[in-house]
């Protein structure tokens, strides 16, 4: 993952990999001096816009001293996982532009030019953009309609678009209802596990409770693979 490519037009997808992290996301730093590499733990605190990426120093009392790791025009490469959303561990390299000490420790990167991903999930998830209604497990109202965007044998994840007033909420059972290719509704069960949003959609991850048997069915029916 430290071999990054020095230079590639950024996707959409990419940009938003990258803007998906929220002041306070764990990050891990790769760091290297004149003769070794550690690895050390800090926060993503900001970006400005595609100029720049902002961290926190990471604490010198846990890590010691990181004068001859962390100086301008210095290469830091920057890990951090994107569980909540796609099971990915995402990796840029960006360079060292500028350290504050006042009023906050914080050191200044360039924007990242190109990002590496691993997935961290075993199971494989299709990507899909089905519209579902999803209710409450008890009492059976409805909370709102959704787009799954991606789906497999244990779980899906789900998108909210942020103009919906009711949406469902963390550890929340719920039905989801899905329309077949014949137009038949299936229902799963679930529990919402994991909740996350950017600037115009609440994303969820849902585990589903129905049995693997009964989502392959689902699968099978709306055309999906996971293979």
């Amino acid at each position: 993952m430290a071999n990054l490519p020095e230079q590639k037009a950024l996707s959409n997808e990419d940009l938003r990999k990258i803007r998906s992290m929220r002041p306070g996301t764990p990050i891990d730093l790769q760091i290297t001096s004149v003769s070794t590499t550690k690895r050390v733990r800090s926060e993503f605190v900001g970006m400005d816009g595609t100029r720049c990426i902002i961290i926190r120093f990471p604490d010198e009392s846990k890590w010691g001293s990181l004068r001859d790791f962390i100086f301008t025009d210095n290469n830091i490469v920057v890990r951090y996982i994107l569980e909540d959303e796609t099971g990915e561990i995402i990796a840029f390299k960006v360079k060292v532009t500028l350290i504050l000490t006042k009023p906050s420790h914080l050191i200044f990167t360039t924007f990242p030019l190109a990002i590496q991903s691993h997935d961290l999930r075993s199971e494989t998830r299709a990507q899909t953009r089905m519209m579902v209604s999803l209710f409450e497990a008890k009492g059976s109202r409805e909370i709102c309609s959704c787009l799954v965007r991606d789906i497999s044998l244990k779980g899906c994840r789900i998108s909210v678009e942020r103009s919906v007033k009711s949406r469902p909420a963390l550890k929340q059972n719920v039905l989801m209802s899905f329309k077949d290719a014949f137009g038949s509704e299936v229902l799963l069960s679930g529990t919402v596990m994991n909740a996350k949003s950017d600037e115009v959609v609440f994303y969820y991850g849902i585990k589903f409770e129905s049995s693997e048997e009964e989502v392959g069915q689902l699968l099978q029916k709306v055309m999906l693979s996971t293979d």
